[in-house]
């Protein structure tokens, strides 16, 4: 179970707004939670808290740090009044060119492409291989999650070129820039969003997976990324977001450069809880701090809180080796 010594992490990205066409996370469900985690005396924090207590080796106790990825609109709309409500910090990390207004993201285009089509069948073609999807009995969000999810994997090049061609199949144009389901917080969004006590933190510059790009761009996504958010906000907080997440999308190359930058450290999507006293163990692995994907329950919650969901992971891999 959970000890006096950890703190528990959440990422988020979208939040329910039916009238903007937004599909997320439930907002009463996230009131319950945070009441709930309030009731039981959970400690909500900041991610700069966190880092403070980190680097000063202070215990973390029950502590609770909220964060969501990317920096949609609704990140704004929905979720940070509620995190307000219950004077629950919150960190978004922003993508800065989404924010700019030069790019939106390729799974969202995806995802665009099969809710605008009006054709029953559509097909995709991804480097050499070859897939159907059948968009009958509301079977097209499945079929846009699994390519989304093979898309991941496969090379940028690839990528686009599997999105071109499926735009085209799908008879449906690709707008130059997001509708409004899809859309980024303004700056002027996110300085009123800082003002209001939200904090911000670099996300990359474009949003691609690091450990694949040359070193060259892999520091611009970063460095860039850092620089943008400080020439646009008053108060950034200087901990980076990997995106993708997962242990293999970043290392030791992207580590060396947040530390040049001066980056107090990172957060990945690999679930786990943090300790106190890693600060006195390994400075490294500030750059490496575990996140839980938030679910809509209080039960999902409490279970990754309290403990339990960490004892179920390596349960499941001691069961599997």
């Amino acid at each position: 179970m959970l000890t006096h010594s950890e703190a528990t992490i959440f990422m988020a990205h979208r939040f329910n707004a039916p009238a903007l066409g937004i599909s997320g996370h439930n907002p009463q469900n996230l009131r319950h939670i945070l009441a709930q985690l309030r009731r039981r005396r959970y400690e909500l924090i900041s991610i700069a808290e966190l880092f403070r207590r980190l680097r000063n080796g202070e215990e973390l106790k029950r502590a609770v740090a909220f964060t969501i990825d990317d920096g949609y609109s609704d990140a704004g709309l929905v979720a940070a009044p509620i995190f307000a409500e219950f004077d629950c910090p919150l960190t978004v990390f922003a993508v800065t060119d989404f924010l700019d207004g030069q790019m939106w993201f390729w799974m969202d285009k995806i995802a665009y492409i099969f809710t605008q089509t009006k054709r029953r069948e559509l097909s995709a073609r991804l480097g050499n291989e070859q897939f159907q999807f059948s968009l009958e009995s509301g079977a097209g969000r499945a079929g846009w999650r699994a390519l989304v999810d093979r898309c991941y994997r496969a090379p940028k090049a690839d990528r686009l070129a599997c999105i071109k061609e499926l735009s085209r199949t799908a008879e449906v144009e690709l707008p130059s820039q997001p509708p409004e389901s899809f859309r980024a917080l303004t700056w002027d969004e996110a300085r009123a969003l800082e003002n209001r006590g939200v904090t911000f933190g670099p996300h990359t510059v474009t949003h691609p997976i690091l450990s694949a790009l040359p070193a060259e761009e892999s520091e611009r996504e970063i460095a860039g990324s850092w620089r943008h958010l400080r020439s646009q906000l008053s108060n950034p907080v200087p901990v980076f977001c990997y995106p993708g997440g997962r242990s293999h999308d970043f290392s030791e190359r992207e580590v060396a450069v947040m530390t040049r930058t001066g980056l107090w450290g990172a957060v990945t999507g690999e679930p786990g809880n943090l300790r106190s006293g890693l600060s006195r163990d390994a400075t490294d692995q500030w750059y490496r701090l575990p996140r839980y994907l938030y679910q809509d329950t209080l039960t999902g919650v409490l279970q990754c809180v309290s403990g339990i969901e960490r004892i179920k992971t390596q349960l499941r891999g001691a069961s599997a080796s």
